[in-house]
């Protein structure tokens, strides 16, 4: 069996008879293709223009080519346009206890390994300020945390 067919299953279908008809006259109709001749007495088609430069993808940056976009880049166009940017955000955005109280963590914890690792020998003294400067820091960031916390606090995600 060679597959499905439409129609019976004894014989050809009158359906495509029709559409093999249509096709032949919308051939004929059509005729023959064929371009239009050249103009002006040339012999052959333009060619395409040469390409110049390779197309650049977003891969093919090189530091310090100009580039297309580059010819815009004007610095005081900014002030024709009547745009002038926002100040930056700081950079930390923590409170200044938290900030401090980081730092001696990472300056504590540092010490003690440059001590217990290379320097071996170090006076009491630094010993002990290194080990004052962690635990001050754990403490200043255990006080820094909040007593509480209200359970309607969490938010589902972005707020807009």
């Amino acid at each position: 069996m060679a597959g499905p067919t439409r129609g019976g299953a004894g014989g050809d279908d009158p359906g495509r008879d029709d559409i093999d008809a249509q096709w032949a006259d919308l051939t004929a109709r059509l005729g023959e293709l064929r371009l239009p001749p050249p103009a002006d007495g040339e012999d052959e088609p333009a060619a395409p223009p040469a390409r110049t430069a390779p197309d650049l993808g977003p891969r093919d940056y090189v530091p310090g080519d100009p580039g297309p976009d580059d010819e815009d880049d004007d610095p005081g166009r900014d002030l024709v346009d009547g745009f002038s940017p926002p100040d930056p955000d700081p950079i930390s955005g923590a409170h200044p206890v938290v900030a401090v109280g980081w730092s001696a963590v990472v300056t504590g914890l540092a010490l003690l390994f440059v001590c217990a690792i290379v320097w071996r020998t170090a006076p009491t003294l630094v010993w002990i300020g290194a080990v004052a400067a962690l635990v001050g820091g754990v403490g200043l960031l255990l006080w820094h945390m909040p007593a509480h916390r209200d359970p309607d606090d969490y938010d589902d995600g972005a707020v807009v």
